[in-house]
């Protein structure tokens, strides 16, 4: 009798499982199937196609040490040139450089070359009569202690201009993921499952032992992807990792200023706007928040409470002497060209047109009246 009560009992949870899994639980998309609905983002796109897409998601091979190291590559949408994505109407010559570092915002795998940030900036540059150069060595994953060993890597010369695109990285992988160094080696790329609790973890190997068998390893795998990390479950730690991201955002600036001074170039930063800085989210930006593979719960605490600190460490170095502009407001004017945005922090070309617009209006417009 009790055999048969066990087994009905099981057969009742196997039940509600495929219940809950065939017609109550939203089906998730991970990155690459979303965008190959061709969401909002991507309707009026004239280079959306199958191509585009295999490209988009086959192109960034390379090694992660301490920063990545991207193979090159050449296709008809994507670039990669001495492991730093290609930016299109260059000069043949330039009398001086514009160099952004950042993210992968910045390198722009959602579009193709000539629609990075940093395309969008050299043709500005161009149709203002300038015969300037603007590199991209933006990078995926990179936080503000990254960027600047790349920094190290680059010839700078007089003149040159050193712009820092960045913070998303700084709080992502620092304070949500608690990762103090940024993105290393065993820590997937939206997902710090090393800080997740014992409960969400083993959930995760039920899934993975039991996912052939039973559909309760899918409602296992539910409870895993919805979890909270305990950096943001518990307030502690939550707020060292603040701290920590400060701490090394302040060291890295302070450190780039002196390298790019030393040369005789000239440093700026900017802090990068994010879906959580805009206002009047619109009904897809709100529903992007609830795609849980690609914003897990919790990211919206660690930007709540991370990024107002590198704006205020970001203002006492403008005291300093670092030059930096909030431009969190750069994107206040994107509906008026339809969605923009493909997950929490990564834009389309309109976003990405609107970010170099704001850079050329704040950086290089000045300069050039001068």
């Amino acid at each position: 009798m009790i055999v048969v009560a066990t087994l009905l009992s099981l057969a009742l949870v196997e039940l509600g499982a495929w219940i809950w899994v065939k017609t109550v639980r939203d089906h998730q998309l991970s990155r690459w199937e979303f965008r190959a609905t061709q969401p909002p983002p991507y309707q009026d796109a004239d280079y959306f196609s199958a191509r585009f897409l295999k490209e988009s998601e086959t192109f960034v091979n390379g090694r992660l040490r301490d920063v990545v190291e991207l193979d090159d590559y050449r296709g008809e949408y994507f670039n990669v040139t001495d492991g730093f994505r290609v930016t299109t109407d260059g000069p043949p010559d330039s009398k001086r450089r514009i160099l952004l570092f950042g993210g992968s915002t910045l390198f722009g795998q959602e579009v193709p070359d000539e629609h990075t940030i940093a395309s969008y900036l050299q043709r500005m540059v161009n149709d203002a009569g300038l015969q300037w150069r603007v590199a991209n060595y933006g990078l995926p994953g990179m936080n503000a202690s990254q960027q600047v060993s790349i920094l190290k890597t680059v010839t700078l010369r007089e003149g040159d201009i050193v712009i820092f695109y960045h913070g998303v990285n700084d709080i992502y992988y620092v304070v949500f993921g608690g990762a103090s160094d940024g993105w290393i080696p065993g820590v997937p790329n939206f997902r710090p499952i090393q800080e997740l609790n014992s409960w969400a973890q083993w959930m995760k190997q039920w899934h993975a032992r039991l996912k052939n068998y039973s559909h309760t390893a899918d409602l296992a795998l539910d409870i895993f992807d919805r979890s909270v990390p305990n950096t943001i479950s518990d307030e502690d730690v939550l707020g060292l990792g603040v701290e920590v991201a400060a701490a090394r955002f302040r060291a890295a600036l302070k450190e780039a200023q002196g390298i790019v001074v030393a040369s005789g170039a000239e440093f700026e930063h900017y802090l990068q706007p994010t879906i959580y800085d805009v206002d009047q989210r619109s009904s897809y930006e709100s529903g992007l928040l609830t795609h849980y593979l690609e914003t897990p719960p919790g990211v919206d605490i660690a930007f709540e409470k991370g990024y107002p600190k590198l704006l205020e460490v970001s203002l006492e170095l403008q005291i300093e002497g670092i030059s930096f502009m909030d431009i969190r407001d750069a994107l206040d004017r994107r509906h008026e060209y339809d969605e923009i945005f493909l997950d929490f922090c990564h834009l389309n070309h309109v976003g990405n047109w609107l970010i170099a617009q704001r850079l050329f209006n704040e950086s290089i417009e000045p300069r050039a009246n001068h």
